[in-house]
């Protein structure tokens, strides 16, 4: 029976399919996977046991990756399952920044009051209201120019639904996209220049940290409104705090609070709840609980962070799976261990990716103690970071 360690807590659908395939959920130290959505994934738990990490939505900043790679742990995630939340999100703050929807909520709660004093006869309500709705008049989002920043797939969905609301849509990212939707710019200056709404729909790296300073608020609008639902670090903090009090832009608006921008008073925050729908999170556990059991059990991999994407039917009654530096020739010594040792080879197959390979070599009818010993034989051989032995779960061997 198989370990996960929950760092957050998931669906009770995909707890109730992992316990049916056999898994059990327990706080340790030396798990074999790990569930994660948002918390920081310690690195004493990437030991020798852990052989997976299986991160429910998109973001990985919160697992060391190089040091999941040096262990030979395989990291997936979901990647797009919450892209229709997070456009979902950013349109509803497109909306509330040009309708005063929240001071009309207020005028309404104060004309409620003075009902229930007696104030306000109950056929005057409607003819009181319209008095009152000459500073809740708002502006529409047609003919506005917004600028994305991130054309993956939230930027393009995004960038669809302000087209077809009549907005001038100004993508930039830097791998060149085709689309009708949007106008797509290298220069980062020029859309800022141009757009009344700048979203930031970044991952954070080396080459976004900070992406948004000084500089690049020296030429916004003073009526523009920037929205941050890539990452909180893209953003200068001191720069944005800075660009509100002098009125260089008219609003900020995040998804990643600090505890100075929720004092601001030009700034909206929110619990960094982008992503977080009842749909989204219940697709990205289904999502990674899947690539995590089928790599656990068969040892293939779909659409990791860190490892090829390797696939094999597990016809075989064994399987020896191998992740190891790639170079020219670092597949034939490994080859050559296991013809030495006499084991029969039914099926190979092996990709790279970023340096590394990761191979899949099932096992013709053998005795379980001659491949256990292979495999121990290729776990010594300095270029193999991981070996994994797998019995086939459909025969009795």
């Amino acid at each position: 029976m198989k370990t996960i360690y929950l760092l957050d807590e998931i669906t009770e659908a995909t707890k109730e399919k992992a316990r049916a395939k056999g898994y059990r959920f327990a706080d340790t130290q030396t798990p074999e996977a790990i569930f994660v959505r948002s918390k920081q994934v310690p690195d004493a738990l990437i030991t020798a046991e852990l052989a997976v990490i299986a991160r429910s939505g998109s973001g990985t900043n919160t697992i060391n990756i190089d040091k999941c790679t040096e262990n030979g742990t395989v990291v997936f995630n979901s990647p797009g399952v919450n892209a229709n939340a997070v456009k979902e999100l950013v349109l509803t703050n497109l909306f509330l920044s040009v309708r005063p929807l929240d001071k009309a909520h207020e005028v309404m709660s104060q004309i409620e009051v003075e009902i229930a004093k007696g104030n306000i006869a109950g056929d005057a309500v409607l003819a009181t209201a319209e008095e009152r709705r000459s500073t809740l008049i708002g502006e529409e989002l047609t003919g506005k120019t917004i600028g994305i920043l991130g054309l993956g797939e939230i930027g393009e969905r995004l960038a669809e639904a302000c087209y077809h609301l009549g907005m001038d849509v100004i993508g930039y990212a830097r791998t060149q996209k085709d689309s009708m939707y949007f106008e797509q710019t290298a220069a980062l200056s020029e859309l800022l220049k141009e757009a009344d709404f700048v979203v930031v729909l970044l991952p954070l790296n080396d080459q976004t940290q900070g992406l948004i300073n000084e500089e690049a608020f020296a030429s916004m609008k003073p009526e523009a409104t920037l929205l941050n639902f890539g990452r909180g670090e893209i953003v200068d903090e001191t720069a944005v705090l800075k660009a509100l009090d002098s009125g260089r832009i008219k609003q900020y608006i995040t998804d990643f609070p600090t505890a100075s921008v929720v004092q601001h008073p030009k700034v909206v925050t929110y619990p960094h709840i982008g992503g977080t729908t009842v749909d989204a999170l219940t697709a990205g556990d289904r999502i990674v609980f899947a690539r995590m059991d089928r790599f656990l059990r068969y040892g293939t991999i779909k659409e990791s962070v860190n490892f090829p994407e390797v696939t094999l039917p597990f016809l075989a009654p064994y399987r020896l799976t191998i992740f190891h530096k790639d170079a020219p020739g670092a597949l034939a010594p490994l080859l050559k261990l296991l013809s030495d040792a006499a084991i029969d080879i039914a099926h190979l197959a092996s990709e790279r990716k970023a340096g590394m390979a990761y191979t899949i070599i099932d096992v013709a009818e053998q005795k379980v103690e001659e491949v256990q010993q292979a495999a121990a034989m290729l776990q010594e051989v300095p270029q193999v970071h991981r070996v994994r032995l797998l019995h086939n779960p459909h025969l009795d061997v």
